[in-house]
């Protein structure tokens, strides 16, 4: 494997360097899908092959079309060509008929994008053949029914299509879509998404990014305001090296996590200020750019720091990781624009409540985010419960997946309290209550694992690295109890514990845990390999103990930086 800044050099944080970067990151996508469906990998996916196909060769678009004049007339003619041809019936590479629900829709809305923003390049040079059949498919997808989420965005993105290539359609269609879109809004300037109510990145790469591309496109500012509120909390995500702090479903779609710093420009809504904005992007490409997510051939994988399809949902497919160009939309301010010109702003340490999303953030003194998490689990995903029930996320130390299998090993409680009947299988926080933010920032959360065990957990966070969580648990069954810290890279660690602590540096970051209680045992779990977001092998500190039937509280210390913020908080 490689990353970008090997395979296409450094990246250049200026209008020209990003375009090259578009071009760089997208080019290896429309090449390989230019051989057609049978030349696309094979990857994991509740998905036909051909939309898999179709993913690859439309996704890039989100990225290419926004610097289309930094892209070669060979990329776009090879783009065109591979467009007609999988939306003609009559071709092998059909990518098939617009039903609902259906994948096809989703990608109908790259498709609209790219017509918008290049018809010049995707639409002028077609047969009239192949322009008849283009408009009829994205006619279909502009009328089909979707599933009931920001997927409402996508017949709206392909009618913006339609409008360009001139190409008449019933718009009350798409008003009825950005209505019902209206109908997700649950305050603090989140979007629902689905059942559940869960906010990851799907506000702010999905609802509020659209919200603005599709302002930019036609002027319709209806949601605009909530992107604008919703930007001033997202500051918080992210920590001061680039890195968001890893969180929710879908995060195999990588940079697309900062694409609303770029949508921002391109819609020119000034919700923070400029130098913020652009060093939030900024540093968030430059922290991707380094980390080996492509493959010898230059193409985005799946997995998230490094290539593992273990830790992504069943849809994700070859194709899926190029949303991530969306975060070059940016490029649609001009090169003159203050979000190009301006010199970067540093982020500060903060703790921002927002309890719409039910969660804290935390900065700390070292620029490194914590995320205090009151949702649950996302039960129709796989990896639901880890993505989305853990108590913490770090952006330093990422999270980890659990898999089958007996032990903590398999487990893997990073940010996390396992619980156990036998101490070999283990039971985490799945359902639960919404979690309550107080006024000081300490969030609740009442969990029940088994009918006859209830928990009630408070977490709090502090800028020096600590955080602390509280764990009340009634209980008429005897349990085993395992509480991890924060997990490192295994190569090149050295550990220490006793006394209900555990400590362990690796590669100069360092996690500590400590019982501020009585009674547990600390020690270091090397956890399965491959189990990690960023590091395929980790050593993890935990806390282990026995209950018995009765009222228990445990207390636990929590700490995760880098060695030198370690040395100055003691």
């Amino acid at each position: 494997m490689t990353s970008p800044q090997r395979a296409f050099g450094p990246l250049e944080h200026s209008f020209s360097g990003w375009e090259a970067a578009a071009l760089a990151i997208g080019r290896p996508a429309v090449e390989l899908a230019a051989a057609g469906p049978a030349a696309t990998p094979v990857t994991m996916s509740n998905h036909s092959h051909v939309e898999n196909w179709f993913e690859l060769l439309t996704r890039p678009l989100w990225g290419l079309a926004a610097a289309k004049d930094a892209v070669p007339e060979a990329v776009w003619a090879s783009l065109a060509e591979s467009l007609a041809r999988s939306l003609d019936p009559a071709d092998d590479w059909y990518v098939g008929d617009m039903v609902h629900p259906s994948q096809r829709c989703v990608e109908a809305a790259a498709v609209g994008w790219g017509l918008a923003l290049a018809p010049e390049k995707l639409w002028d040079p077609l047969a009239p053949k192949a322009k008849d059949n283009v408009s009829t498919w994205l006619s279909a997808a502009y009328r089909t029914d979707v599933a009931d989420t920001n997927w409402h965005y996508f017949p709206v993105f392909a009618g913006h299509g339609l409008d360009r290539i001139g190409v008449a359609r019933d718009k009350s269609i798409a008003t009825a879509h950005l209505e019902r879109m209206g109908e997700f809004q649950i305050g603090g300037s989140v979007f629902e998404d689905g059942e559940g109510g869960r906010v990851d990145y799907y506000n702010p790469f999905a609802f509020h990014t659209y919200a603005l591309l599709h302002y930019r496109l036609c002027g319709d500012d209806r949601y605009v305001e909530a992107a604008s509120g919703f930007a001033k909390k997202f500051r918080s995500w992210f920590a001061s090296d680039g890195a968001a702090v890893p969180y929710g479903r879908s995060l195999g779609y990588r940079f697309a996590q900062g694409s609303l710093w770029g949508a921002l420009a391109a819609a020119n809504v000034e919700a923070v200020p400029w130098a913020e904005a652009a060093g939030f992007a900024r540093r968030h490409l430059d922290w991707w750019w380094d980390k080996p997510i492509l493959d010898p051939e230059g193409r985005l994988t799946v997995g998230y720091a490094y290539p593992n399809d273990a830790l992504v949902e069943q849809y994700l497919t070859a194709g899926s990781p190029w949303w991530a160009t969306k975060l070059f939309a940016g490029l649609l301010a001009g090169e003159q624009h203050p979000f190009w010109t301006t010199e970067a702003a540093e982020p500060a340490p903060v703790v921002e409540p927002h309890k719409a999303a039910r969660a804290v953030h935390i900065r700390d003194t070292g620029g490194n985010v914590t995320r205090l998490n009151g949702q649950a689990w996302r039960p129709k995903m796989r990896g639901g419960q880890e993505t989305y029930a853990k108590f913490a996320y770090s952006s330093l130390a990422g999270f980890s997946h659990s898999v089958a299998g007996p032990g903590l090993e398999c487990a893997v409680p990073d940010g996390a309290l396992m619980l156990s009947e036998d101490g070999r299988h283990w039971r985490g926080r799945e359902d639960s209550e919404d979690g309550a933010i107080d006024d000081k920032g300490v969030l609740t959360v009442a969990w029940q694992p088994w009918e006859d065990v209830t928990v009630t957990t408070s977490l709090e966070a502090a800028v020096d690295g600590w955080h602390a969580r509280v764990h009340v648990i009634e209980t008429e069954r005897e349990l085993y109890t395992g509480e991890g810290g924060w997990c490192v890279p295994l190569d090149g660690h050295v550990a220490d514990s006793g006394e209900g602590k555990a400590s362990v540096l690796s590669q100069g970051i360092r996690s500590r845990i400590v019982d501020a209680g009585d009674g547990r045992e600390a020690s270091l779990i090397e956890p399965m390999p491959g189990t990690h977001l960023y590091w395929p092998s980790t050593v993890l500190p935990v806390l282990r103990g026995v209950l018995v039937p009765g009222k228990h509280v445990l207390k636990s210390l929590i700490y995760i930086g880098t060695e030198l913020l370690a040395l100055e908080s003691g």
